[in-house]
């Protein structure tokens, strides 16, 4: 299929605080679910196809290395980090020269809401605005090794351009930090491969990809730190419906720049991806992943979530 969702991993990154280990950054890092079907093989066709996607991450809970704290426990209590709430939406558009190439591009669109304490007095952002698009092309292998365990070795390369905004204001004409903005600002360099295949005489399918963005500028001094995504998925196609789960694991550098908060950005998820896909209609599929983080560990203080939701249609045109 066609969307490249390491992407919302970008939904953790550090904030603008004065005192990074006394205070909380407004996001830990959080992966997303990889719901790149021609990954697993249920995408390999000519032609075109369509994918409308909504995420749904609330991070409210504070979090300091794997624990979760109080703001009491904070040293300094002046700026007191609340809740992120990202809702993204994300229209793809994927196309298949052949069994073999490919090629996608991503629009996410953003809905984020921030509010923290400033010394007691509530301080918050809301935004709706247009993220950074990306562009991908695909290679994969013809089938390898015998017809009931064959897989496909593929490769992905591809760029996330700075089409988001990096000057989000509130309603008093205050920036909101730099990781909370719909944009980064930078143009970074996407490459991943990935593995799939069959298990014989079961009817499942599993596949396991690797992934590494990285940023190749820095802007208006900020430079987000890169991200290495391991997914490992496995799926039963039921006829009606394909029960799936998957396990994500990412590690996010640190941020850099002077207006970055490295003290307080980056770290180690690993999260469990139970989902579901159905047919609806002639070349239309709907799917839905709840994701749920099983083992986190951030650097300095910042803000996490308990869970996130993947919904999706997509259809083959």
């Amino acid at each position: 299929m066609n969307l490249r969702h390491s992407l919302a991993a970008s939904l953790a990154l550090a904030g603008l605080l004065a005192v990074p280990v006394a205070q909380a950054s407004c996001g830990s890092a959080f992966c997303l679910v990889n719901t790149d079907f021609a990954v697993q093989g249920a995408w390999l066709d000519h032609g075109w196809r369509g994918d409308l996607r909504y995420e749904l991450v609330q991070q409210n809970r504070l979090q300091r290395g794997a624990s979760t704290i109080a703001p009491s426990d904070l040293e300094d209590s002046s700026e007191v980090e609340q809740r992120t709430r990202t809702q993204r939406v994300t229209a793809s558009l994927d196309y298949g020269f052949d069994a073999h190439w490919g090629l996608s591009l991503q629009l996410p669109f953003i809905d984020r809401v921030h509010d923290h304490l400033a010394d007691g007095a509530p301080v918050n952002w809301h935004f709706r605005k247009p993220g950074d698009a990306r562009v991908t092309g695909r290679w994969q292998s013809a089938l390898l090794g015998d017809t009931a365990s064959a897989g496909s070795l593929g490769l992905i390369a591809g760029v996330k351009l700075p089409t988001g905004s990096t000057d989000v204001r509130n309603g008093d004409n205050t920036p909101a930090e730099r990781a909370l903005q719909p944009g980064t600002g930078t143009t970074d360099l996407i490459l991943g491969g990935y593995w799939r295949g069959l298990l014989p005489q079961t009817g499942l399918s599993w596949f396991a990809q690797a992934q590494l963005e990285q940023a190749l500028n820095r802007h208006d001094e900020f430079k987000p730190g890169h991200k290495l995504g391991l997914d490992l998925g496995l799926r039963a196609d039921l006829g009606a419906v394909a029960p799936m789960v998957q396990l994500n694991w990412q590690q996010r550098a640190r941020d850099a720049g002077a207006a970055a908060e490295p003290d307080n950005s980056g770290g180690r998820t690993l999260a469990l991806s139970p989902g579901l896909s159905a047919p609806l209609a002639p070349g239309l599929q709907g799917y839905g992943f709840v994701q749920i983080p099983v083992a986190s560990n951030v650097n300095g203080v910042q803000l996490a979530p308990r869970w996130a939701l993947s919904l999706g249609l997509s259809q083959r045109f």
